[in-house]
């Protein structure tokens, strides 16, 4: 049931996008927010009802019916708050605007590092993040980021046979036992030991290359997708015009992705497989080797992972809007997304570890299935969360990199009388 409620609700999502009135009304992560409500409350009420294909048939059609209506109610609400704002802002005399004025008190609020006005840079990095619809490209990347899960998740799974001589038998065992149970635990307990366990072991069995590599070619398709959405934020940010050639978009989408998994799995391998694995010393013994690589283990695990991440997303910053600039100019947007990152994931775990849902025993009554059921929905949404989070994150990197951009660009423009960000000069 749970798995069918996260499919309806992503397709009820997609679909109230498509819709002007919901369109015109609120932006894509509060439209998908509301369906997800609609769609957790019928799912919570459902949940005790014996499986059954009517009563499956009468579950999608009710939660798909509470999605559309959380959103009906929504876009009335903004409807009813918003008019009156319009009509004050219609009569108001003219005069600066509310963001004239807030720039123009940042200006002179602050001290100045290096010529640079700090409390200025941050006003105008959050007021350019709303014109270039910072949060509804982070949702569109969030989206096509959440689809590409399933098929990441297959190729991992398909080739973890691979790490049988990194991790042993009884490692990948421990690991293949634990998705199976999750899986019990998730889905119907019918459907998870017929279909998906026996499935899913014998994914985590084999070295089924064919299959990784098929999994994985659809996982750059959808993933490449999240790019091309950074690349078009980014390119409105620096005010430059996208490229116009659809090969070179795609395959600088292509490329991002393929950075983007080498550095997933590189840090997954040093965070998530690290501890999985032991400490320094465990490891050292199981792969043989000295007192060097423990020390160094245990030293620079953490550290080396955030340079993996300052590093890509620096080359993410470089490359991806279509201007001239060094490697230096990305640093700083580079550092800030990356500690936006690691605080996002680091309140993302925390929640994990707090609403991690226990395994609902065989004999557990209606009161505990719902409960668990509740605690698992509520990860999915807070995953969602997440993965939006970190978009608008490492968007607004790139938006600070802009408008550091801009500052610089400045006294040159004034004295030559071009406009700051004019397309036709700084454009590759």
């Amino acid at each position: 049931m749970l798995a069918t409620s996260v499919v309806v609700g992503l397709v009820v999502a997609v679909l109230a996008r498509r819709v002007r009135w919901v369109h015109d009304r609120m932006p894509p992560p509060a439209s998908t927010m509301l369906v997800a409500v609609g769609v957790a409350v019928v799912t919570l009420v459902l949940a005790e009802q014996p499986p059954s294909l009517g009563r499956t048939l009468g579950a999608v059609a009710a939660a798909a019916a509470a999605g559309a209506f959380a959103v009906l109610v929504g876009g009335v609400i903004v409807d009813v708050v918003l008019r009156p704002l319009r009509r004050w802002q219609e009569r108001r005399p003219e005069g600066p605007t509310i963001r004239e004025r807030v720039e123009h008190r940042a200006d002179t609020f602050g001290p100045r590092v290096r010529g640079l006005n700090p409390v200025a840079l941050s006003t105008r990095s959050v007021l350019r993040a709303g014109d270039v619809r910072v949060t509804g490209l982070a949702a569109e990347m969030s989206y096509y980021a959440l689809i590409s899960l399933v098929p990441i998740a297959t190729a991992l799974g398909s080739s973890l046979g691979f790490l049988r001589p990194l991790l042993g038998d009884a490692q990948v065992t421990e690991i293949r036992t634990a998705i199976v149970d999750a899986l019990t635990s998730i889905f119907a307990e019918q459907v998870a030991s017929n279909v998906l366990a026996p499935l899913v072991d014998g994914l985590l069995s084999e070295e089924r290359t064919g299959f990784a590599v098929g999994a994985l070619a659809v996982t750059l398709f959808l993933a490449s997708r999240v790019f091309r959405a950074a690349v078009r934020a980014l390119d409105d940010a620096y005010r430059v015009e996208a490229r116009r050639n659809v090969v070179a978009q795609l395959a600088l989408g292509l490329l991002f992705t393929l950075g983007a998994l080498v550095t997933l799995v590189t840090v997954t391998l040093l965070v998530v497989v690290g501890p999985l694995l032991g400490d320094g010393a465990t490891i050292a013994e199981n792969l043989g080797l000295g007192d060097a690589f423990r020390v160094s283990w245990d030293a620079l695990r953490w550290p080396v992972a955030f340079a993996i991440g300052l590093a890509f997303l620096t080359l993410l910053y470089r490359y991806a809007p279509n201007v001239r600039q060094t490697w230096r100019q990305c640093v700083p947007g580079a550092v800030v997304g990356s500690l936006g990152l690691l605080l996002v994931s680091s309140g993302f775990m925390l929640y994990v570890r707090l609403a991690a849902p226990d395994v609902v025993a065989s004999d557990a009554g209606a009161a505990a299935v719902v409960q668990a059921a509740g605690q698992m929905l509520s990860l999915v949404l807070a995953g969602v969360l997440w993965l939006w989070l970190g978009s608008i994150v490492v968007l607004l990197g790139g938006i600070l990199n802009a408008e550091l951009d801009a500052e610089r660009a400045e006294p040159a423009a004034s004295e030559t009388g071009q406009r700051v960000a004019d397309p036709e000069t700084r454009s590759t």
